[in-house]
């Protein structure tokens, strides 16, 4: 299956840019929604109450996620416990999913794909471990002031949050060096879906293509696995 790696930083317009290319009939696969689903799980959520306490709770029981997104990226190693809680079980799910595409390639949306703080990305395949496959990297970036404004519009926190979110998320130009493809999204929603459009020909491309000849530039290959 060829499997593409959307990634970018906080409000840089990666669900957006899914959401155009799930239009047009790509299966997408959620990091994110993945994690959402998994904090929803009984033994999960009693290991993160075990952890951060009663604090993350809301008044009826429930987990209060603003709470809980506050603490991880204010304290690193409340950070690093909920990622190494969570990401096995996110790549386990995102391996069986890439396993169900019925479409000519995925597109799996990674958020914190260069981050690599309890994963690699790797060129080589490594012996052992929990991998996912990936063929190329696609970045969605925006300018900073934008992401600041976009944040505060979707998820009404303080400017001070947002700040801190972006402080551990990658460089822009870091993530530049590392990405294939780049969206730019500083326009409209016509333009990025274009702009879409445009990477959904060259990878429907690349996916017919890649059935035939398994070794080519265009087919980069990455392994994304657990440190």
């Amino acid at each position: 299956m060829f499997a593409i790696a959307l990634t970018g930083g906080i409000a840089s317009g990666k669900s957006t840019v899914a959401r155009c290319f799930s239009d047009l009939g790509v299966m997408v696969i959620d990091a994110d929604q993945i994690a959402h689903e998994m904090l929803c799980d009984p033994e999960v959520l009693q290991q993160v109450i075990a952890y951060f306490g009663p604090s993350v709770l809301s008044t009826d029981k429930q987990l209060h996620r603003p709470s809980l997104r506050e603490i991880i990226f204010s304290d690193s190693k409340a950070r690093d416990f909920l990622e190494q809680l969570l990401h096995p079980l996110i790549y386990k799910q995102i391996q069986a999913s890439i396993q169900t595409v019925k479409s000519n390639y995925c597109l799996v949306v990674i958020p914190l794909l260069f981050e690599e703080r309890t994963t690699r990305l790797l060129k080589e395949k490594p012996v052992s471990g929990i991998t996912v496959e990936l063929n190329r990297i696609m970045l969605v970036t925006a300018s900073k002031a934008l992401q600041i404004q976009r944040a505060q519009q979707r998820d009404q926190v303080k400017k001070e949050q947002i700040d801190a979110i972006l402080s551990v998320q990658s460089s822009v130009n870091e993530s530049f060096n590392k990405a294939d493809d780049i969206i730019y999204n500083k326009t409209t929603l016509s333009d990025l879906r274009q702009s879409t459009a445009r990477f959904h020909r060259m990878y429907l491309a690349f996916a017919d293509a890649k059935n035939i000849v398994l070794e080519q530039s265009a087919f980069l290959r990455y392994y994304l696995a657990l440190k």
